[in-house]
């Protein structure tokens, strides 16, 4: 389950970084069912069908508003792994940065009680014009982190934030273009795949294989 606000659903003429994402996967042969209760990109079509367009990307919602939406949505689809870039739109609405850490430390723990078992990737949030408390925000997420580390439920970092270039990457200052879009989902990629192998070996150990709901 691809979630949180526009930046992971995108708009009209992009792909979102879950196109790129679903490619990578695929071309190393992970066989992935994206889920969610949302479809393509916001606004009109992608710039390319050719990927698993489920997901679960509400552009302009706060960590708040998905927590108090997300038992009911990942009851729906029963998700093994949640990929999270949350908090952007609470810092830019003048949200505090402890109480955004909070509302994410609450969406780990919902999630929890769908599945005991869930994986989740949670990122540093990519940086976005003209908001400094982005990166506060995300030097408090390694705690957050911590906090939350389960054997039975393991969550992961994923630095979407070093390097991220706004001028270069979003085509506004805070959405990401296609350099973007593909940037997240090399980030992604790289912390999401020895996850994968992990349950893959766990839940199949003969044949090494399966078909997680992402």
């Amino acid at each position: 389950m691809p979630l949180g606000d526009s930046i992971t659903a995108s708009t009209k003429g992009l792909n979102s970084y879950r196109y790129s994402l679903w490619h990578l996967l695929l071309d190393q042969g992970y066989h992935i069912d994206f889920v969610g209760s949302q479809h393509g990109v916001g606004n009109g079509p992608p710039a390319n069908p050719d990927f698993d367009m489920d997901h679960e990307g509400h552009a302009g919602w706060r960590a708040d508003e998905i927590l108090a939406r997300i038992q009911a949505w990942a009851t729906a689809v029963s998700p093994d792994f949640v990929l999270i870039h949350v908090g952007t739109n609470d810092l830019s609405q003048g949200q505090s940065v402890a109480s955004t850490v909070r509302d994410i430390g609450g969406i780990i723990d919902v999630l929890r009680t769908v599945n005991p078992h869930i994986r989740i990737l949670l990122a540093q949030l990519i940086a976005k014009t003209g908001v400094p408390s982005i990166a506060v925000l995300n030097g408090n997420l390694p705690a957050l982190v911590a906090d939350k580390a389960r054997a039975e439920s393991p969550i992961v970092l994923v630095d979407q934030h070093t390097g991220f270039d706004p001028s270069t990457m979003t085509y506004d200052g805070t959405h990401p273009n296609a350099i973007g879009d593909s940037r997240m989902a090399d980030r992604w990629f790289e912390k999401l795949a020895p996850m994968l192998n992990a349950f893959l070996s766990q839940s199949n150990p003969e044949a090494g294989q399966g078909r997680p709901q992402n």
